[in-house]
């Protein structure tokens, strides 16, 4: 059974500052990890509370659900959206239905979990909640001017200035955190597609094929050639989210920009049924979906700046793992956290949570870029094939993503294996095996062990680092 209780975490022997740029749900979620391990955090947002919050849908997968379980906030998540238990699948154009997927027991028995559907200000509403009830200090109009990382100093643009301990750069893939590390900015590829983020009321919804999808909070995909659909209930069925895939007209277009596309324009070689729906969506947010190249470092020179969510790992917009790997990374940083008992091990927890992130993070990626492009392939035989063996389960009854021996069936295996991972049981894991190593290394003067101790992980330290813990400089920051 998914998790429903909750144990203490582990608390920090010594409680440092963590100053985190950026109030979005990667920001608030590593203020609420690091809190519940008794760390100090202060949140610094340039946007007000109100505007920063979106009104589209998300999807968190039982990867995510269970980390919230885990911490004892089933109720008040379960509060903020629903569960889901079926993927309706059909094609874009003509509306033929291809058969469905059912998130069988088995499937959450092994994950732990459950999958939910919420909207971005209910989750965004939930983290603030949690955060500030755990005693994180959260600030919204704070925008921040200047990072230093050498002196570890956030200036605001009020004039006010604030010291951290360590600097989370939370501000997404545009922020000043970002280029901060990279030392440039790094706006990604476009890759021709773009999707469009927007709502659609439950009185303009027809009767009848709807009505299961609002009575199980399902989801409802469309394949089509280059474009694809998906769309799912919330806020109780009231409303339906819907995240419309198109071609990419090369216009910039972001998460936080004002919603002004008429879907329904960009929906014209859709089903005439889809078509009439979509005359009554809201307007939508468009978001330009680019391709990053992965960062080598996520921790700048002087190790006390470490990027986090959508900063240190774009994901397409609005698939269903981006919001899943920003609360795996405040998890898994807290986790690292609660063994600090000594300054000297700030840096090589953040180089142990690098290391630990960014396989994880490239492989779910990539899956993600992959599953974008699977549902809105371009008509060719591909695509057919893959339409074809989804009709075939269909029509047997079957689950259509776990039968056969093509794309749609790796796909599924894929998603099991991202569901079921337990970022927390990761990082613990390196404690056990690595981080515990490190300190029984050390000896009597603080001084480190030689690297080849710790060949079987492969843990950047830098030069400096490496010299100031020897003369035992690195105890200064506190």
């Amino acid at each position: 059974m998914p998790h429903s209780t909750s144990q203490a975490p582990l608390r920090t022997q010594l409680p440092i500052d963590f100053v985190i740029v950026g109030g979005g749900l990667a920001g608030l979620s590593c203020a609420l990890a690091l809190r519940r391990v008794g760390h100090r955090v202060t949140v610094l947002e340039r946007g007000q509370r109100g505007a920063i919050r979106g009104e589209g849908g998300l999807r968190l997968p039982p990867n995510v659900s269970k980390i919230f379980f885990q911490w004892g906030l089933r109720e008040a998540l379960e509060k903020a959206s629903h569960t889901s238990h079926t993927i309706w699948f059909s094609i874009y154009e003509s509306g033929e239905r291809l058969g469905e997927q059912v998130w069988s027991q088995e499937v959450l028995k092994e994950t732990r979990g459950v999958f939910l559907v919420t909207t971005h200000a209910e989750l965004h509403d939930f983290l603030h909640e949690a955060a500030t009830a755990a005693g994180a200090d959260i600030r919204y109009g704070a925008a921040v001017s200047e990072v230093d990382t050498e002196t570890r100093i956030v200036q605001l643009s009020s004039g006010e200035s604030l010291v951290g301990d360590v600097i989370v750069g939370a501000d997404g893939e545009f922020g000043i955190c970002r280029t901060a590390v990279v030392g440039q900015k790094t706006p990604g590829t476009v890759t021709g597609l773009a999707m469009y983020d927007t709502l659609i009321s439950r009185k303009h919804l027809p009767d009848g094929p709807l009505d299961k999808v609002r009575a199980e909070n399902g989801s409802i995909v469309a394949f089509g050639d280059n474009r694809a659909i998906i769309g799912y209930p919330v806020h109780g069925g009231e409303d339906f989210a819907i995240q419309l895939y198109g071609p990419d007209d090369a216009q910039e277009g972001n998460y936080g920009d004002e919603p002004s596309v008429d879907v329904s324009q960009i929906a014209s070689t859709s089903q005439p049924r889809l078509r009439e729906v979509l005359k009554y969506a809201r307007k939508a947010t468009r978001v330009t979906v680019r391709d990053h190249s992965d960062l080598e470092d996520w921790v700048d020179d002087e190790g006390r700046l470490i990027l986090v969510g959508e900063a240190a790992h774009p994901f397409p917009p609005g698939t269903i793992q981006a919001t899943a790997m920003a609360v795996e990374d405040g998890a898994v940083l807290a986790k690292l956290f609660a063994h600090l008992s000594e300054a000297r091990q700030i840096e090589s927890f953040l180089y142990a949570f690098q290391e630990l992130r960014q396989e994880r993070t490239r492989s779910v990626r990539a899956s993600e870029f992959g599953n974008a492009f699977f549902m809105a392939m371009p008509e060719c035989d591909v695509s057919r094939g893959r339409d074809a063996m989804m009709r075939q389960l269909g029509e047997a009854g079957l689950n259509v993503l776990e039968g056969g021996d093509g794309e749609a069936s790796g796909a599924w295996d894929q998603v099991r294996t991202i569901f079921g991972y337990d970022c927390e049981d990761e990082a613990d894991d390196w404690w056990v095996h690595w981080g515990l190593l490190r300190e029984r290394a050390l000896d009597g003067r603080g001084c480190e062990a030689p690297v080849s101790a710790f060949a079987g992980f492969s843990m950047h330290v830098s030069e400096k680092a490496a010299t100031a813990s020897e003369s035992g400089e690195s105890d200064r920051v506190l």
